[in-house]
């Protein structure tokens, strides 16, 4: 039974995404709504990190070599993030 819960919710919330990411990107929406769901799209990935990067100094408490590894992990996935999201929102000339 979770097996199947947990398909319906990974379906439900890859097409949520998807349809954000999609929308926010289509010229067919409104300027204000686009802005609204970018917004949202950089509110989830800052949550992601802020807590990658929580978990991260936490870890240095415990053990400093595991903490500075997902803190350097945590920052080149933000890099990556911050490079795909300029690449996908510049604008074309």
């Amino acid at each position: 039974m979770d097996l199947i819960f947990d398909f319906i919710l990974e379906l439900l919330f890859d097409a949520i995404g998807t349809g954000i990411s999609d929308a926010s990107k289509s010229s067919k929406i409104p300027k204000p709504v686009r802005y609204i769901l970018l917004l949202l799209i950089l509110l989830f990935w800052t949550a992601f990190f802020a807590l990658i990067f929580f978990v991260g100094a936490i870890l240095l408490q415990k053990s400093v070599i595991g903490g500075i590894i997902v803190i350097v992990l945590g920052a080149l996935m933000l890099f990556l993030a911050i490079k795909k999201l300029k690449k996908n929102y510049s604008r074309r000339k």
